[in-house]
């Protein structure tokens, strides 16, 4: 009889074992999605509760399966800095309001595309930019449209008017502004050829067409101000310290790249050092134009929600140190791509090296503050280096540029301070 039960327990206890075991590992699972420290959004939330109840027979595979595709669905750290998530949220919004809206006008409804096409090319970060995106496209719209209607009351509507018409448009483009041809005229002198209305009599009229437009791209460009203004609200606290960290972190990576490269006595790849950091230059030109477009906004709401003139100024003081710091890499980089034998002695190597990752973990307490306003917990009193005399003029060059980095770095903290 007693070896009778033990059979059957044995036999339990295998049949039991897939189950227990995935239990274990869906608990593990619940643990990470529903109690992550660092917080998931609504869809994790409830793929755990669906994992919850579901059947007991799932299986851990299937389990860590879905966790390897939420991760995938996830935006990069990068993305997040920039504040991509409130912009899908603010375009979303925008969209429908303008769609409802405009489908209660008789005249804008006709043209759906004008409008959802001109809230786009106006939502942004802050108001100011929305506001002079909104104008040129309207004033593109008068040079596509003002051209257009000149071809085709003189040729008509067909082939080589299409053709014309867009041709003027680009030339005039190129008279106003050579550097950034709007596509928005463009799309207007097609637009004027393909979608002409027409009057009672039956005939096509340029000046209901033009009415059409102007109406259409309205209700986009106003509905995408007003959506500007309302996010401008609730992000203007944080975005600036989020910009800066971005650049910050894209610095650092290239700075982890060079301490590689000086390490193992490798020579840079002078193409890819070169567009990286010229990317990086991009960066800092474009968030240095939006916290000067921050400037101009009302200062009494910029008050209101937090955002005054000093913190602003401490921002843009930032960037600048930021791009000297974008430099001075650059040159670091150019003489180990120009120079490779300029760490020639190894001591000398490593010296740099440890030097430059000390420098690195100034930087990256930094953006920790920046980020997450917690204090400094790494603070690089005073740099300095011992090295042979017979070191060529590149490689002191090279510690020269530590040296200053540092110094920038310095000068980041104090305003960094002013921003917290």
């Amino acid at each position: 009889m007693s070896h009778a039960i033990g059979l059957v327990s044995k036999s339990a206890l295998a049949w039991m074992s897939p189950v227990l075991s995935c239990f274990k590992q869906r608990d593990l699972f619940i643990r990470r999605v529903l109690h992550d420290e660092h917080g998931h959004c609504w869809f994790h939330k409830f793929l755990g509760f669906i994992i919850i109840m579901g059947p007991l027979g799932v299986r851990a595979k299937w389990v860590m399966t879905m966790e390897k595709l939420l991760n995938a669905l996830k935006l990069k750290k990068e993305a997040v800095l920039l504040d991509s998530k409130p912009f899908i949220v603010k375009t979303f919004l925008a969209i429908t309001t303008a769609y409802i809206l405009a489908s209660y006008n008789e005249i804008a409804s006709k043209d759906m595309i004008s409008v959802l096409f001109g809230l786009i090319l106006t939502l942004e970060p802050v108001n100011v930019t929305g506001l002079r995106r909104g104008w040129d496209q309207v004033f593109a719209t008068l040079i596509g449209a003002g051209t257009t209607a000149l071809i085709i009351s003189v040729f008509g509507i067909n082939a080589v008017s299409a053709g014309v018409s867009v041709s003027l448009t680009l030339y005039i483009c190129l008279r106003v502004n050579w550097r950034d041809i709007s596509p928005v005229a463009l799309f207007t002198a097609i637009y004027m050829t393909q979608n002409i209305q027409m009057n009672a009599l039956g005939h096509p009229s340029v000046l209901l067409t033009l009415r059409l437009r102007i109406i259409a791209l309205g209700f986009g460009v106003f509905t995408a101000v007003a959506f500007n203004f309302i996010f401008s609200l609730i992000q203007y606290r944080k975005m600036g310290n989020r910009r800066i960290v971005f650049l910050m972190k894209s610095l650092l990576t290239e700075m982890n790249a060079l301490e590689i490269a000086i390490r193992n006595g490798e020579a840079f790849n002078t193409v890819n050092c070169q567009n990286n950091l010229a990317s990086i230059f991009n960066d800092i030109d474009s968030t240095s134009a939006l916290f000067m477009d921050m400037l101009k906004e009302n200062n009494h709401i910029r008050k209101w929600i937090g955002v005054t003139d000093d913190r602003m100024r401490a921002k843009n003081e930032i960037v600048r140190k930021l791009r000297v710091i974008c430099h001075l890499l650059f040159d670091m980089q150019l003489l180990i791509c120009e120079h490779p034998e300029v760490f020639g002695q190894a001591n000398t190597r490593l010296t740099a090296a440890n030097t430059l990752h000390e420098v690195m973990d100034y930087m990256g307490s930094l953006k920790e503050q920046a980020q997450y306003e917690k204090p400094l917990t790494y603070d690089l009193q005073g740099l300095d280096y011992s090295v042979e005399d017979d070191i060529s003029m590149s490689a002191r060059r090279i510690f020269d540029d530590l040296i200053e980095i540092h110094a920038n770095l310095e000068r980041v903290a104090h305003y960094i301070e002013q921003i917290a």
